[in-house]
């Protein structure tokens, strides 16, 4: 018998076989499948939401959800959104925590590492897939690069831009990166401009790809194995990733 408490889960997807799967899996461990809704519409119309709501998206039957992420939070703002994926997209999964996703897991996962995720995000933590790691720079190539390549981005960034980028990497709004910087949103605003320009890019999310990818930063923010952990007060503000799903 589980020792946890009993944890109402809501399902979002149209496909009824997902829904019912995740019931099946979650139906001998403490989550409990109370609500169902066939898109994001049905979850802004609804106003019997549990004070914390442990939603889970299914992405491929959600239509725009990363749209309707933003709204559904303001409507819901204890909501804990899970995302399942049919496949891993970098940039996705970026965009997912900057819109305030708890964790982003791909539909590949197996049984138990969904409830230890699930536990996770239910505990406030987030959770990120294992896919992540084949996208970043190998350990060994780190380190034999790692003098070069501070010298390389310290001679096309200030450093207080490589702060900022290591910020963007991690998914913080202009609000946390002030915060952590001890500056003001404008001058996050500036360094995040000279960054746009000085990488050639468009957005913020294509300038944490481009410094994930070029192996400059990890997606930990520095060359270092592990996350970056934040105040616990900064959770609630920033998308963390705390957790690598199985």
């Amino acid at each position: 018998m589980s020792t946890f408490d009993e944890v109402c889960v809501s399902i979002v997807g149209f496909n009824s076989l997902v829904r019912e799967g995740i019931c099946k899996i979650l139906d001998k461990c403490e989550f409990t499948c109370t609500r169902f809704f066939k898109d994001c519409d049905a979850v802004l119309s609804d106003s019997d939401v549990p004070a914390v709501a442990l939603t889970v998206f299914d992405m491929g039957t959600c239509g725009d959800l990363l749209e309707c992420l933003p709204a559904m939070k303001e409507r819901h703002p204890h909501m804990r959104a899970v995302l399942l994926a049919d496949e891993f997209e970098f940039g996705q999964m970026v965009e997912a925590f900057q819109l305030g996703a708890h964790a982003f897991l791909l539909k590949e996962i197996g049984a138990e590492p969904l409830i230890e995720s699930l536990r996770l995000v239910n505990q406030g933590e987030k959770v990120l897939p294992s896919a992540l790691l084949q996208h970043l720079p190998q350990k060994q190539a780190i380190a034999e690069g790692k003098a070069e390549v501070q010298v390389q981005l310290s001679e096309l960034l200030s450093d207080r831009e490589i702060d900022t980028l290591r910020c963007l990497v991690m998914g913080y709004p202009n609000k946390v990166i002030a915060y952590r910087l001890d500056i003001s949103e404008a001058t996050v605003k500036v360094h995040v401009k000279a960054i746009l320009r000085k990488l050639m890019v468009q957005n913020r999310t294509q300038a944490a790809i481009w410094a994930v990818n070029q192996g400059l930063i990890t997606h930990g923010g520095e060359f270092r194995e592990t996350p970056d952990f934040v105040p616990v007060e900064e959770i609630s503000r920033a998308p963390v990733p705390l957790a690598l799903a199985r």
